[in-house]
């Protein structure tokens, strides 16, 4: 009953929310910003955001989710971002890649996204 309670105020709240983005920052010109499959460093690379990236997704920074992120995510899922979330890492969306990304070069975005 409390995850079908939790799942309902989630679903009513996603309506209101508006989705965060952030923009890379301090990436070298010749460089990408790796996303990650875990909040780790050495963790497999799943993709790369360009230096110029004004418009990716955040669900989330270290254990701050956001409730679209949880709306879209299987109660285990939330359960793992949790346990494998760290402070200095965002977990993102960037054109069909979901992972993690190092805060340090991200910033909110200044540009209209949509």
């Amino acid at each position: 009953m409390k995850t079908l309670t939790l799942l309902f105020v989630l679903s009513i709240s996603l309506f209101a929310q508006d989705i965060n983005y952030l923009q890379v920052h301090n990436v070298k010109s010749y460089d990408v910003l790796n996303i990650r499959e875990k909040a780790d460093h050495t963790s497999k690379k799943l993709s790369g955001i360009p230096f110029t990236e004004k418009c990716v997704i955040s669900y989330g920074c270290g254990k701050d989710i956001s409730l679209e992120a949880m709306g879209n995510m299987h109660e285990q899922e939330i359960k793992d971002f949790l346990a494998q979330s760290k402070e200095k890492w965002c977990y993102i969306k960037h054109n069909k890649t979901v992972g993690w990304v190092n805060s340090k070069f991200l910033k909110p975005s200044t540009a209209s996204c949509k």
